[in-house]
């Protein structure tokens, strides 16, 4: 018996994660979406929680392990959780067996189908809506061989649920055509902010099935910073070490945030134009970041959140 390897990739935006996944194959090319309108999002608020509590949970369990990689221990780390989360959730709605069994446990995905993919779909809906006053974009689109496809119900599944375009290419007969077309549209949906995030070599003749997500995500602060008030201060690399950087600031008296703080950490919240969204800040107090670290739950951000009250802040 002959043993195939089939190479399925999935992309984010700011992270590449590679691995080999389980579908149901079926032959020619791939079918055209069943012509069904998108339903309305319909999910129960407890599927809304359980995706939620899925994405910051595997936030905070994929820092903790990334903190530790010997690569990063002198680099800034940076990744989109939910740019993770739904491109791990597609490839997980083609899992099956022992793979499924292992992502439920990594991604903390809701096993009940209809309720995980409707949560899917009303968090995507909601985070995209026109009525904003800050700019969201979430793309999601699956790039598959060309003569090479996967179930029906599979694809269904993506262009419903999370939206996905699919697209056909030849990663085995133009495999550089093809790493081309995916860029493009990455630098498209990210308004050219992400450009050539897949590099040469990486789609090869054994790829078959491409995810992508991309996020953009632009806003304005409520409380906005005034340029003039930027200025060159110490940034600490280490205790011991630091760079001189550019500061923004807010000393006035009109500079008022939500704010909590522990004997470990501050805790600031920083929100964007129409107060819909914002930026949550955890800054460790002295030389504590290890402990602070270890503070990290999602227990222990909710009740951080529940206590921030708005007060004056020098920021």
């Amino acid at each position: 018996m002959t043993q195939k390897t089939l190479i399925i990739i999935v992309i984010a935006a700011v992270v590449v994660i590679g691995g080999v996944f389980l579908f149901t194959l079926v032959p020619e090319t791939i079918p055209e979406p069943t012509p069904e309108p998108t339903p309305e999002p319909v999910a129960k608020p407890e599927a809304i929680e359980g995706v939620t509590t899925a994405n910051n949970q595997f936030a905070l369990d994929f820092y903790a392990k990334v903190k530790d990689e010997e690569v990063n221990k002198e680099e800034n780390i940076f990744f989109s959780p939910y740019s993770l989360l739904i491109a791990l959730a597609m490839t997980y709605e083609g899992a099956e067996g022992k793979t499924a069994e292992e992502m439920e446990d990594v991604f903390y995905f809701p096993k009940d189908n209809d309720f995980r993919r409707e949560a899917f779909l009303t968090l995507h809906s909601w985070l995209t809506r026109e009525d904003t006053e800050h700019e969201l974009n979430i793309a999601n689109a699956l790039w598959a061989q060309k003569d090479f496809t996967f179930l029906q119900e599979y694809f269904d599944i993506i262009t419903t649920y999370y939206q996905g375009l699919i697209e056909n290419l030849d990663f085995r007969g133009d495999p550089e055509g093809s790493r081309i077309t995916i860029n493009q549209w990455v630098e498209e949906q990210t308004k050219e902010k992400i450009k050539d995030l897949i590099p040469s070599g990486v789609i090869n003749a054994l790829t078959r099935l491409i995810l992508t997500n991309a996020i953009y995500f632009k806003g304005e602060w409520v409380q906005e910073f005034n340029q003039e008030d930027t200025k060159e201060e110490n940034f600490y690399i280490t205790p011991e070490e630091t760079v001189k950087v550019d500061m923004m600031r807010r000393l006035d008296e009109e500079a008022e945030f939500p704010y909590y703080e522990t004997a470990d950490l501050q805790i600031l919240e920083m929100p964007y134009s129409g107060e819909e969204t914002s930026m949550l800040v955890l800054l460790p107090k002295e030389d504590n970041l290890e402990e602070v670290e270890k503070q990290l739950t999602g227990e222990n951000l909710v009740i951080w959140q529940e206590n921030l009250k708005k007060q004056r802040v020098k920021v």
